[in-house]
């Protein structure tokens, strides 16, 4: 079974764990790019206001294509108990390719609501 994981971290800390999914699984890895600034502290505030209001970006164009994959692992950090933006724009983007998803979530915090947001975005029909 094909697998890769796909991620976006603003602080590094989602990356650590999707490069430690994919060292264990031993499978393709790759980052979101998000074209947005999102440091320091006024990153941070747009963050949580873009993720509350369930904003799109505008990402990179990805290099590893999810129709290529039979599993697409997705990673989010949650900002504002939401799913980052980054994610909410690559899920939208390529929910039609996915064959089989799963997810995984950081967070500084309590329970929330990223994953109910991450798997109705990912149907492939709303």
């Amino acid at each position: 079974m094909k697998t890769l994981v796909v991620y976006y971290s603003r602080t590094g800390t989602t990356r650590k764990v999707a490069e430690a999914i994919a060292g264990i699984l031993r499978c393709d890895i790759e980052e979101v790019v998000d074209t947005k600034k999102r440091s320091g502290i006024l990153g941070w505030l747009r963050s949580g206001r873009d993720a509350g209001s369930k904003k799109l970006t505008t990402i990179e164009k990805i290099k590893m294509h999810p129709n290529l994959y039979d599993v697409v692992i997705i990673g989010t950090p949650v900002w504002n108990n939401k799913m980052s933006t980054p994610i909410r724009t690559y899920i939208s983007e390529c929910r039609e390719h996915f064959k089989e998803v799963a997810f995984f979530c950081t967070q500084d915090g309590s329970e929330n609501a990223a994953f109910k947001d991450m798997k109705f975005y990912a149907a492939k029909s709303q």
